[in-house]
């Protein structure tokens, strides 16, 4: 198999990589969708995805049909809830390890039925060494810049709601109990669809992991809101507690972790820091939902 390489002179923050890490050579292998196919959202346009690995995750960009993953617990720890799992990426890539299948397999492991959101992506170079100067250059201005938003996520985000609230009955899972979770660009797909949709109204509960903290959130219902972020994530420095505050204008149902370090995407990683911890306390937090 032919591997691709490139220097990153400024290193990016990335659900993959420490946000303030030294430079580094960075790898790109191309692989086989290593997952089963999941369950179609729309096949209505040409299937130009590409499943790539480098800096030790899975990823897949060119995402032209969204579908959903579905990660299910054993029959004994069922307890008919669900999380729809949007993974970040930047709008470039979907992050289907740490902020997908390592989630989702964590809240299987207690009792949530889960599935991971692959959303439509904007368009790439074919080229994995072009593709990884384009990608330095759009993170390395993580917290310097807001990230363009990309309609067809937030379009993907609802109809995967509206997938699982229909097909509930499948899964064991009560169609009123479906919540969402949301990574970097993923968070701010969920922020635009409590903005936008009214699929929103649907979500019993929602999760924001190092979301773009500079901005706040206009309209829309206010569910139970958990928040995790490192102190040291760019999105942090760039915002502080903009959005926090704003939320608690509106809804006293928040609870909200700042880890003294992690940077940017630490997902489920295991970084040796106490954000190694925030899915412990996500998981406490639904149970209490």
């Amino acid at each position: 198999m032919k591997y691709f390489t490139t220097m990153i002179v400024f290193l990016l923050a990335t659900p993959s990589v420490p946000a303030q890490s030294p430079p580094t050579e960075m790898t790109a292998e191309p692989i086989n969708p290593p997952f089963a196919p999941g369950i179609p959202l729309s096949d209505d346009a040409v299937d130009e995805e590409q499943w790539e690995r480098y800096w030790g995750q899975q990823m897949v960009r060119n995402v032209t049909r969204p579908a959903i993953y579905p990660i299910l617990p054993s029959g004994t720890r069922r307890n008919g809830k669900a999380v729809i799992v949007i993974p970040g990426g930047g709008y470039m890539f979907v992050s289907m390890d740490s902020e997908g299948f390592g989630v989702a397999n964590r809240l299987a492991d207690a009792g949530y039925s889960a599935f991971i959101l692959k959303y439509r992506t904007i368009p790439t170079p074919r080229d994995p060494v072009e593709y990884m100067s384009q990608i330095a250059a759009s993170f390395g201005t993580l917290g310097k810049e807001d990230l363009v938003d990309h309609p067809p996520a937030v379009d993907d985000l609802a109809a995967a709601i509206r997938y699982v609230s229909d097909h509930a009955a499948t899964w064991e899972v009560d169609p009123a109990q479906i919540g969402a979770i949301g990574f970097s660009a993923g968070s701010r797909s969920l922020i635009r669809l409590i903005e936008q949709k009214e699929e929103a109204s649907r979500l019993p509960h929602v999760a924001l992991i190092y979301p773009p903290m500079v901005q706040t959130i206009a309209g829309g219902p206010r569910a139970p809101l958990f928040l995790a972020i490192a102190v040291n994530d760019p999105l942090f420095q760039q915002g502080g507690l903009n959005m926090i505050d704003q939320w608690l204008d509106e809804s006293d149902q928040v609870e909200f972790h700042l880890y003294s370090g992690g940077s940017h995407g630490f997902g489920t990683r295991t970084l040796g820091t106490t954000s190694d911890k925030w899915m412990d306390h996500y998981v406490t937090w639904l149970a209490q939902q």
